[in-house]
């Protein structure tokens, strides 16, 4: 497979893991194989088992998990990369599988004995969430009752246990916004996921009705927010003291750097040899395209090191033990909508620029356009409203204690 010029193909990431560099590499042999397997695998509505295997041997689901439990424990700059690399293989496969490795962070601020529970059998858990809020649940003796419907289970196919989360009636009579698990065989799917990309994500719906969830397998949604949970004191490891929104956002958009990535190494393969089927004239002789190729790689590139750099950055002041400000992690979403948006453009404009055949459904680069192009209108990449906050934060506005950062 060819590499793009630039530097920025292999990551930038200073706090090296010997373990996290070979995971990396395992991933990256695995990009011509998620290419290839894309088309049957959107076909299917599902991630190729054959492909969940190689995860599996590469470790990859390990990469947030406490060392006690045998997991790698990496620094953070290390979890976007897996997102990334992946995405130049096969976007769903990037978002789903990604978000099942990211998940694991969420479980190491739950108490010890859910960690216990999910973390020590096979050692690491493949956790589908829903992390806006649906259904309701009570307090009763022992535990939580928890029923509702909840949206976008991605990778419910494939998981063990579901996190969800719901308003709960505590027996004081008070209402508390909390996070719970239940096993994924307990609960009712839905084959809701009937859309044109993002297929293979198996996004289905999921239902419960009066599930028992033990007292342990809960928790305030407000303290996984603010890094309060009690779980944490079990993990001292600086990865754990990532601010959940930023955590989750700076992996989520590394699907959109790869398919990027991918596009444009795939149109630049094409433009080499392609032939104007009217004009006859070879299209890299032609002084626009050239300037179209070299604009777009720039573009990628300026963007990959800011996506590094804020990486980078926020990591330094976790490591340092820093307070990440509101003000900062509202910049970490505005930073990834921004990356996000930038990706998506470079993704349309290369894939209409190598002609109708690039359309046909075994062609790679109509997958990549449509995923990115479907990824984009996610709220977690609301552009506009991201914007919005970072200027006006800038301009000396004040932020909403409610803001989703």
């Amino acid at each position: 497979m060819n590499t793009l010029f630039s530097t920025c193909n292999v990551p930038s990431i200073k706090d090296r893991d010997a373990s996290g560099d070979r995971l990396l590499a395992a991933l990256q042999e695995l990009v011509p194989d998620l290419r290839a397997s894309a088309q049957s695998a959107e076909q299917s509505g599902r991630i190729p088992a054959e492909t969940i295997k190689a995860l599996e041997d590469a470790m990859a689901f390990r990469a947030v998990v406490p060392k006690r439990y045998d997991g790698l424990e990496l620094p953070y700059p290390y979890i976007p990369q897996i997102f990334r690399i992946l995405g130049r293989g096969c976007t769903s496969t990037a978002w789903c599988m990604g978000f099942l490795v990211y998940h694991n962070f969420q479980f190491g601020h739950f108490p010890r004995a859910a960690q216990d529970d999910v973390w020590g059998g096979r050692g690491y858990t493949m956790a589908p969430g829903q992390v806006m809020p649906s259904g309701k649940a009570k307090q009763v003796e022992g535990g939580f009752e928890v029923s509702g419907h909840w949206g976008y289970a991605t990778g419910v196919h494939h998981g063990d246990w579901m996190l969800l989360s719901a308003p709960t009636e505590m027996l004081s009579g008070e209402t508390e916004m909390r996070r719970f698990f239940v096993p994924v065989e307990n609960c009712n799917v839905l084959e809701t996921w009937t859309v044109v990309a993002m297929k293979a994500t198996g996004s289905d719906d999921i239902t419960l009705k009066d599930e028992l969830v033990p007292e342990h397998r809960s928790m305030l949604v407000s303290d996984l927010r603010n890094g309060t949970g009690e779980g944490l004191a079990h993990n001292s490891n600086p990865l754990w003291r990532m601010p959940l929104l930023s955590f989750m956002v700076l992996g989520a958009v590394g699907p959109f750097v790869g398919a990027a990535e991918a596009l444009l190494e795939i149109v630049t393969d094409v433009m080499k040899t392609k032939v104007g089927a009217y004009s006859g004239e070879k299209q890299a002789s032609l002084m626009s395209q050239n300037i179209r190729i070299a604009r777009l790689s720039m573009e990628l590139d300026s963007t990959i090191r800011l996506w590094e750099g804020h990486t980078e950055d926020v990591w330094d002041q976790v490591v340092a033990a820093e307070t990440i400000t509101a003000e900062r992690r509202q910049e970490i979403r505005a930073v990834t909508s921004h990356v996000a948006r930038t990706c998506t453009s470079i993704c349309a404009e290369l894939a209409g620029c190598v002609g109708s055949r690039s359309y046909y459904v075994d062609n790679p680069i109509q997958r990549f356009h449509r995923d990115i192009s479907s990824l984009s209108t996610h709220a977690l990449f609301e552009y506009d409203n991201m914007a919005n906050l970072y200027g006006s934060v800038r301009l000396g506005g004040e932020l909403s204690p409610n803001a989703m950062i």
